[in-house]
C-alpha cells in the first residue's frame, strides 16, 4: 500500500476574489504562503518519498514549501494543472451568469461531460490527472508515502478516479485551500482514510471561514 497526500494549494488573491482561475498562473497570496508555512509543518514527520506538483505556480509553491524539510526536489507535470476554464477564467460565478447566461449551470448539469466554454470537462481533467496520478505511484514500492499538490477541481477528479466514484457526485467533496486528503493506494479498491482535513490552520485568523455562495477554483 502506498499512502498518498493529495494538498490543495494556499490561497491567491483569485480565491479571496472569488474568481474562477482555472489554468491561469496566479501566485500565492501573503496568506497561501503562510498556510502552506502551516501545512509544510504540521506534516514535517511524515517521510515522503517523493513531492509532485501542478505546473502552476501556487501548486509548485506550496509543494515546494512541504518538502522543504524533507530535502526534496517537487517534480512537475502539467497533467495535475487545473481545469482549463476557457472565457471563465478571471470572472466571478455572478460575472459568468450575466455574460453567458446558462452556460454554467449547463456546465454543472452535464455530469462532468461539457467542457467550459473555450476550456475543458471534469471528465476531461478526470482523465489526464487520474491517468498521471497511477503513471506516479506506479513508481513507487509498497510503505511509501507520496504528496501531490495541486488544485480543487483536480483533486476531486483523482478522486473521483482513485475510489471508482461517479462524476454526477463530483460537487460533494469539498477543498479548501491547504486541505489535504489521504488515499491508501491498492491500484484498486483504494481507501479513502482523511478528506479536506485543515487541522494545520487552526488558529490562523479566518480558520475555516468559508464563501456562502459556489467556491472558486
Amino acid at each position: 500500500m502506498i499512502k498518498l497526500y493529495l494538498a490543495r494549494h494556499g490561497e491567491t488573491d483569485g480565491n479571496a476574489q472569488q474568481w474562477y482561475q482555472g489554468s491561469t498562473d496566479m501566485p500565492l497570496n501573503r496568506r497561501g504562503i503562510e498556510q502552506a508555512n502551516c501545512l509544510s509543518e504540521f506534516l514535517k514527520d511524515v517521510p515522503f518519498a517523493a513531492v509532485y506538483s501542478s505546473t502552476l505556480s501556487r501548486a509548485k509553491k506550496t509543494a515546494e514549501i512541504v518538502a522543504a524539510p524533507h530535502g526534496l526536489p517537487v517534480e512537475t507535470h502539467k497533467e495535475l494543472m487545473e481545469i482549463n476554464f476557457g472565457l471563465w477564467e478571471g470572472h466571478t460565478y455572478k460575472e459568468i451568469t450575466e455574460q453567458w447566461p446558462g452556460e454554467i449551470e449547463a456546465f454543472y448539469d452535464s455530469n462532468g461531460t461539457m467542457p467550459a466554454h473555450g476550456g475543458e470537462s471534469f471528465a476531461q481533467v478526470k482523465e489526464r490527472a487520474g491517468k498521471k496520478t497511477r503513471e506516479l505511484l506506479a513508481g513507487h514500492h509498497d510503505g511509501d508515502a507520496v504528496l501531490i499538490a495541486a488544485h480543487g477541481a483536480t483533486i476531486r477528479c483523482i478522486l473521483f478516479d482513485l475510489l471508482g466514484l461517479d462524476l454526477t457526485r463530483i460537487w460533494c467533496f469539498q477543498q479548501y485551500n491547504t486541505a489535504f486528503n489521504i488515499i491508501e493506494y491498492y491500484g484498486e479498491k483504494n481507501v479513502m482514510t482523511l478528506m479536506n482535513c485543515t487541522n494545520h490552520l487552526e488558529g490562523m485568523t479566518g480558520y475555516q471561514a468559508q464563501w456562502e455562495d459556489m467556491d472558486s477554483l
